[in-house]
């Protein structure tokens, strides 16, 4: 017992010349020589899991029916173990059938996007699996969802394989479009803007970006766009530029209706018009009428020497009364607002044809 005493005090003592050490220590501060530890290294986030769909698996006819099942059992392996979630070939064929009976047919990139807005997925899969002497091709492509366009292939080549091997090329090659994926996310996108008319003000996300037509290249995302020009009504559009995909928008401006005052002028031409008739019909009234003379200018028979020759100038009073009364008719007619748009043209036609 005295011993395991004298132990304890000892290791009692050695604590605190320990403890006594660390206060004594300095301080670090902000002169110390010594390096700071490094900053942590930011880590790029991952791609996350994307949502896929098989919708085409081609054979030869080299491709016995069992080995067809095996090569699609380790292309969806493959996707998995890929992080895709992928959807069940049963559930594709179904949904496909009972949106539209033409769906499951689909091998053009211009019905891929009603294929993948049916399923609810961003990409879908197609592969191809040729054979000739037990020597094995695998093609698979990765297509974009909204847009039908190929993003990424990868191909398998299998020398004098067995079914095993070459269905495990197949994984493989399923496998590696994760990395093709992953890649093009890392690529900008493209985006050519037309307009029509040409010459448009364009202004991207806030920034002025130039006239139309434009060429940029744009970050993965979603993005606004507005386009202005003299005479058009502005336009904006909101679009969803996808990483390594290049597109082009060709948009119309709608050309803004017309401050021409329709109706005032209309009634305007109307009363003028008409009051142009009136005088015509006047005028032709006064052709061959006697113009007053003195009692000693006049014949024998009481008559003035001079009549009055207005046959031609209310032959003209009355024309131009009636193009302009004419002309006031259409002019109401366009103010109604029935065929603002094709005022102008329409108006410089009638009135040159009046004229």
């Amino acid at each position: 017992m005295p011993l395991l005493l004298r132990r304890g005090a000892g290791a009692v003592v050695v604590f605190l010349l320990c403890s006594a050490l660390a206060e004594a220590a300095p301080a670090t501060t902000a002169n110390d020589p010594s390096p700071p530890p490094p900053p942590p290294v930011a880590v790029a986030a991952p791609l996350g899991r994307q949502r896929v769909a098989v919708v085409h698996v081609g054979f030869d006819a080299g491709v016995v029916e069992a080995a067809r099942e095996l090569f699609g059992q380790r292309l969806v392996e493959g996707l998995t173990a890929a992080q895709f979630d992928v959807v069940a070939a049963g559930e594709v064929a179904t949904t496909l059938a009972a949106r539209n009976p033409s769906l499951p047919d689909c091998r053009q990139p211009s019905c891929y996007p009603a294929v993948a807005e049916a399923l609810g997925v961003g990409y879908l899969v197609t592969s191809q699996v040729a054979v000739a002497s037990k020597t094995y091709d695998i093609t698979l492509e990765l297509v974009n969802g909204r847009t039908g366009n190929v993003i990424g292939t990868n191909r398998e080549h299998c020398d004098i394989c067995g079914v095993e091997e070459a269905a495990e090329k197949m994984g493989l090659a399923a496998s590696a479009l994760r990395a093709r994926l992953e890649a093009l996310t890392k690529t900008p996108a493209r985006f050519i803007v037309r307009s029509r008319p040409p010459g448009a003000a364009a202004t991207l996300d806030g920034q002025r970006a130039g006239v139309t037509p434009l060429d940029r290249e744009l970050p993965g995302g979603p993005h606004k766009l507005q386009l202005a020009a003299p005479g058009y009504d502005p336009l904006e559009r909101t679009f969803i530029a996808v990483s390594g995909v290049d597109e082009t928008l060709d948009l119309d401006l709608v050309r803004l209706p017309t401050k021409f005052p329709y109706r005032a002028a209309g009634w305007t031409s109307l009363v003028i018009g008409a009051a142009l008739i009136v005088g015509g019909i006047w005028a032709l009234s006064l052709d061959g009428k006697e113009i007053a003379c003195a009692p000693s200018d006049r014949d024998i028979f009481g008559h003035c020497p001079n009549v009055r020759d207005s046959r031609v100038g209310g032959a003209i009073l009355m024309g131009a009364g009636v193009a302009t009364a004419t002309l006031g008719g259409f002019w109401l007619y366009l103010g109604s607002g029935s065929r603002e748009a094709t005022a102008p043209r329409s108006v410089a036609l009638i009135a040159g044809g009046a004229f």
